[in-house]
């Protein structure tokens, strides 16, 4: 059975790529355009992996990370954020998720981000 990603970014460019990045490989995706849909999904359904942006309206990935670490600890060890702002990393637990991508992100280094972050224990 493919695992099943979660890609959560604003930008419909970036999320539309990774989602087809991602189910070219076999992976099974679903997106979010913001936290706040995330956090639904999350709360809904099970995933592998949780392809993460930091910077987004309303819902950000800041919230949706201390969510995770309250709500669902075991997810976010099969977290890859993803963003643009690598100074932001620091303030995202970046001790706790899996993976950081800074974008724009090479997508072999994305790919295997995921990769390793499905399949964490």
């Amino acid at each position: 059975m493919a695992a099943r990603v979660l890609v959560v970014d604003d930008d419909e460019s970036i999320r539309r790529l990774m989602e087809r990045l991602l189910e070219r490989q076999g992976y099974s995706v679903d997106t979010a355009p913001d936290g706040g849909v995330a956090l639904e999904k999350i709360d809904h359904e099970a995933f592998d992996a949780v392809v993460l942006d930091l910077m987004m309206p309303r819902v950000d990935g800041f919230a949706v990370l201390r969510n995770l670490v309250s709500e669902k600890p075991a997810l976010i060890r099969h977290v890859v954020v993803v963003t643009a702002f690598p100074r932001d990393v620091a303030r995202a637990r970046i001790d706790e998720v899996c993976r950081v991508v800074i974008k724009p992100f090479d997508t072999a280094e994305l790919l295997e981000a995921v990769r390793e972050c499905a399949t964490a224990a």
